[in-house]
């Protein structure tokens, strides 16, 4: 059973993590929250493609999750500046990994059913 606060992040990631980069992507930014990254080493942390990186990082900066900035011609990726945006992925990386399992779980179960 997950408590109030965690089953918010729970309806979170129910409406933000439909696949597995996206998921990863949002359990990096929580690690990461102030550090902008370039694609390659997004790519790298990932182990995704290029093409499944960009997707993944123009619906989240699409939906407002994070922010996109070119510095000297390069793109940099970085979790928004937005305080509302943030606090879910904030959160997130308060869980502990057996907690996040559980929700990860959950949400692939319901976003199957759905």
């Amino acid at each position: 059973m997950l408590d109030t606060t965690e089953e918010s992040l729970y309806h979170f990631l129910l409406e933000h993590s439909n696949n597995r980069a996206k998921r990863e992507l949002l359990l990096f930014w929580s690690m990461h929250p102030h550090a902008k990254f370039g694609l390659r080493a997004i790519c790298y942390a990932l182990d995704c493609s290029k093409l499944d990186a960009e997707r993944v990082l123009r619906t989240m900066v699409d939906e407002g999750l994070l922010d996109k900035n070119i510095c000297n011609g390069v793109t940099l990726y970085s979790l928004t500046t937005s305080e509302a945006r943030r606090q879910p992925l904030l959160a997130l990386a308060a869980l502990g990994w057996d907690r996040w399992q559980l929700m990860i779980r959950r949400v692939e179960a319901d976003g199957s059913t759905s």
